[in-house]
This record gives structure tokens, sequence and C-alpha cells, in this order.
């Protein structure tokens, strides 16, 4: 739990939106708030944990991460996209959940495009206007790759008449 943190021991935290670890010390712990109560539920003070402000020092760097619970041995700041736990085992468990949120959105990305490929033949059913400008980009585009193809056998064919031409003896 934080509430065992000290002046000098260890804590580490994860950037999330940097994907980086550091491992800091603790500076301070100052401002102890009374418990906050939870609108959800009945406020019961037994229930109820204090907070603190907890400032770190990180490479030289000091940061203060304000109002944590020190009951809890892992506390999350989502506007600054900072993890904060008294255990490496806190950020190897954050970790493991964004390489899963991760995994899990690689692995939607074939029923994603699926998805899509329905959605342009929906709305090519609904828009026979687009349906007809598909069509004819379609065509455009054989015509012009067929276009291309006789422009290399031309070339070709010109080359090879260059070569006879440049091999047969001159007339005097």
């Amino acid at each position: 739990m934080l509430s065992n943190l000290r002046p000098g021991v260890p804590v580490f935290a994860l950037y999330k939106n940097e994907l980086r670890f550091a491992t800091g010390k603790v500076s301070q712990i100052s401002n102890q708030y009374p418990p906050q109560p939870n609108f959800q539920q009945p406020f019961n003070p037994a229930m109820a944990t204090p907070l603190v402000d907890l400032t770190v020092e990180f490479d030289g760097k000091t940061e203060t991460f304000p109002r944590i619970p020190i009951s809890s041995s892992v506390a999350e700041f989502t506007d600054r996209g900072v993890i904060i736990s008294e255990t490496r085992d806190g950020i190897v468990n954050e970790v493991n959940v964004i390489r899963g949120a991760s995994q899990s959105a690689l692995e939607q990305i074939d029923a994603h495009k699926r998805v899509i490929a329905a959605c342009d033949q929906l709305l090519l059913d609904l828009n026979p206007q687009m349906k007809r400008e598909q069509e004819q980009a379609g065509r455009i585009a054989s015509l012009e790759k067929q276009l291309s193809g006789m422009s290399e056998q031309i070339a070709a064919l010109t080359g090879m008449l260059s070569k006879t031409l440049a091999k047969k003896p001159k007339e005097e």
C-alpha cells in the first residue's frame, strides 16, 4: 500500500502516452486529506481512506502526485497519462493490460475490414449515381492499363526495329 511509502523508498512509474517506465524515490509525503465520500454508496468512515500528496524524484526531476488514496498500491493520473506503483509488479500488470488491449485491437482488424467492405457495397446499392461513377472509374483504369501495355509493346517493337536497321549495311 502507498501508506507504507517513506522518503527514499522506490516508486515505479509508467508513462502511458510515451510507453516509458521510470524508477524514482519518494522525496516527500504531505497534505493528508480527509477521506472522500463516495456519493454512490452511503458514507462509512471506517471504509473511507485518507488521501496524500506524493512527491517523487525521477532522474533529478520531481513530480507531485496529488490526492492518492493511501490504501491503494497503484494510482493512475489519466490527465497526465501516468500510473505509479509501489511495486514493479503493479507496473507489469498495467503493461500487460495495455498490451492486451492492443493485441485485441489487432485481432479485430479483419472484422473491421469486412464491415467497411459491406458498408461500401451498401452505399453503392443505395446510391445508383455512385455505383455508375465507380463502374466508370473501373473501366477507365482498365483502359489505362491496356494503353500502358500497348505502349510497352510499341517501345519493344521500336527497339527491335532500331537494332535491325543498325545491323543492316548501308547501300552506296
